[in-house]
């Protein structure tokens, strides 16, 4: 059985800074991001992070076209 966790953030009113740290020999990539908050970061698989990438891509396309 595999667990699930969620967190929440609120990064709507902060400055933020995103980057990925390439794969190491023992690690995955990570999706970092970090603000007053503190940091957030999510190891992840290129196939991961593209599923990510696209979720971004097509959240600004749909607000390209209500517009």
């Amino acid at each position: 059985m595999s667990k699930t966790t969620a967190i929440t953030v609120d990064l709507s009113a902060q400055t933020i800074d995103a980057a990925v740290k390439p794969a190491m020999h023992y690690t995955p990539a990570i999706l970092s991001v970090s603000g007053t908050f503190g940091s957030v970061e999510l190891m992840a698989d290129d196939d991961q992070l593209a599923a990510v990438a696209d979720a971004i891509s097509q959240h600004f396309k749909s607000k390209e076209k209500s517009a």
